[in-house]
């Protein structure tokens, strides 16, 4: 077993240590079947199941070094308020200007002292009622720290600490929505956003969504010192839509560019967003006898209206080249992006426009905009155009006609491989996992 065990940590290599053993784990589960305990709580419904993987750690076989003790201070922390200066922070800790200057003599360009966000931790330590160091908390794992030596002299560095990384399972069965499903499956917000955003371009959960479909997904958790800081990112997942079996692997490859695939290596994102914004509903499809809700005439609509909020983020559909910012006619505040291949998008009635200029090149996925109601409305929406050689095009139905953005070559299926065949075999284990989880409930 334990040689077992070191083949799948060689297979696993382009994965941090902790993952590839924690993948491992779950493959040599589903080779012998046997289920590992979960950690903590697991609940069981009709709806959804979590299942909570060993921490990685604990399947690691040497030994973990002793954490070096840290330096008794005793810390008092301030959380930058609106209008806060490092200034202001150094008077309410009753701290002069001269202790200031010294502090952030050395900050310089590179490691920014001073510069703070509403909201930030700034932690004020002392030894003997003396400051001998100050950290600004940039996150949990990140520190910028100012430490005196000895002598008196301040010297500015960046502290990074890397978090304990375990790999958990949750499973879902939908009745009527993605976040319902995934609030029931014991998923936060962020990772139900995450996995609606990997198969928004291979499932439409607007309209492709039946009641039954169902998910599992593989994920990180991140901890400091034994408690819990975040989620990280979603490893692997499953989602079966209307009978069929969508796998997505998450996978780095050599030029360090990260994406999700298939089991084939063929990217989930294409080339366009199938909507790009996140919308309530669709209040007018693409119609060329459409009667207009202002005019009262008859007047064909080519495109497609997202009702949202004003103020919503709107997303570049595709990698392009923005041709056109600003006021035109019944459009109102208009963004035009030129993409390759005669293709051209239009995103109007925007309330306001991104930092995004004429000229300037844009990714898929950064914001263009914001919507609005500007122009000829009735309410704040977003109205979206496809054009296809200077032609409207259904944008609902002409991306299934569009090839994907990457297909991983052949020079990295051998690597891709490495990485896909374990989180795959982990899922499977889970799914089998979970399917046994209701089977022995009676559902």
């Amino acid at each position: 077993m334990h040689a077992l065990i070191k083949r799948l940590d060689r297979l696993c290599h382009p994965f941090p240590g902790t993952h590839a053993l924690g993948v491992a784990a779950s493959a040599v589960a589903l080779i012998i079947g046997l289920a590992w305990p979960t950690e903590g709580p697991a609940t069981v419904n009709q709806n959804a199941a979590t299942h909570s993987a060993l921490p990685l750690n604990t399947l690691t076989p040497e030994p973990r070094q002793p954490k070096p003790a840290e330096p008794a201070f005793r810390v008092v922390r301030e959380t930058v308020k609106s209008g806060d200066t490092l200034s202001s922070l150094f008077q309410r800790q009753a701290l002069t200007a001269q202790d200031l200057i010294r502090v952030t003599a050395n900050e310089g360009k590179k490691r920014p002292l001073s510069l703070l966000k509403v909201g930030q931790s700034v932690e004020f330590r002392y030894a003997d009622d003396v400051l001998v160091e100050l950290a600004v908390v940039q996150t949990p794992f990140h520190h910028t720290v100012a430490a005196s030596d000895e002598s008196g002299q301040w010297t500015i560095e960046e502290r990074h600490r890397d978090p304990e990384v375990y790999i958990e399972h949750a499973s879902g069965v939908i009745d009527s929505s993605l976040f319902l499903a995934g609030a029931k499956a014991g998923l936060p917000d962020n990772l139900i956003m995450e996995m609606a955003n990997i198969y928004g371009n291979v499932i439409d959960f607007v309209y492709e969504i039946r009641q039954g479909d169902r998910f599992i997904v593989t994920f990180e958790k991140r901890y400091l010192d034994g408690e819990f800081i975040e989620y990280g990112n979603i490893l692997a997942a499953e989602f079966i839509n209307n009978k069929e079996s969508f796998f997505a692997i998450r996978y780095t490859d050599s030029e360090g560019d990260t994406g999700y695939f298939d089991g084939q290596g063929v990217s989930l994102r294409k080339a366009f967003l199938r909507a790009p914004l996140n919308f309530r509903r669709i209040s007018s499809n693409f119609n060329l006898a459409r009667k207009h809700p202002v005019l009262g005439i008859t007047r064909a609509h080519r495109g497609t209206d997202y009702a949202a909020s004003t103020g919503t983020p709107v997303y570049a559909a595709g990698d392009g080249k923005v041709v056109f910012r600003g006021k035109k006619g019944w459009y109102g505040n208009l963004v035009t992006i030129r993409h390759g291949n005669g293709i051209e998008t239009r995103y109007a009635h925007l309330s306001k426009f991104g930092r995004y200029g004429v000229g300037s090149r844009v990714k898929q996925g950064q914001v263009i905009g914001y919507v609005g109601a500007t122009g000829l409305v009735t309410g704040p929406h977003l109205h979206y155009e496809f054009l296809v050689n200077g032609v409207h095009r259904n944008p609902r139905t002409i991306l299934d006609k569009l090839p994907k953005a990457k297909t991983l070559p052949a020079t990295e299926m051998a690597r891709f491989a490495q990485v896909a065949e374990p989180l795959i075999a982990s899922i499977e284990a889970q799914k089998n996992n979970a399917e046994l989880a209701l089977q022995t409930t009676g559902r």
